[in-house]
């Protein structure tokens, strides 16, 4: 067994968004996505082949979906996105990191 700490070792260069998989099977993926003043590029959007469950484990997130609702995740906040809803991220937190975690199945 290798116990890690999902809190531990944040990376120091935040130019980009990290994505950092944690457990890959094929089937399932769960990640680590560390963010910090991102968001996704206008016009562009995540349209994804897997749904994926999202949660906020530190700082805050905006999402946008393509039909208009914007949800806005705080700790402890989850949201499940169903395959292909086109979906955007539209601001995180630029006052600390915003950590999340990520499921795609």
């Amino acid at each position: 067994m290798d116990k890690q700490n999902i809190f531990a070792s944040l990376p120091d260069d935040l130019t980009l968004e990290v994505f950092e998989p944690l457990v890959d099977t094929g089937a399932v993926l769960i990640e680590r996505i560390v963010s910090k003043a991102h968001r996704t590029p206008e016009g562009q959007w995540y349209d994804q082949d897997r749904n994926e469950w999202v949660m906020v484990l530190k700082g805050e997130a905006r999402l946008v979906f393509e039909e208009g609702e914007v949800v806005h995740l705080k700790v402890g906040d989850h949201l499940n996105i169903p395959v292909h809803c086109r979906h955007r991220v539209s601001w995180t937190s630029e006052h600390e990191e915003t950590l999340w975690l990520a499921v795609h199945y």
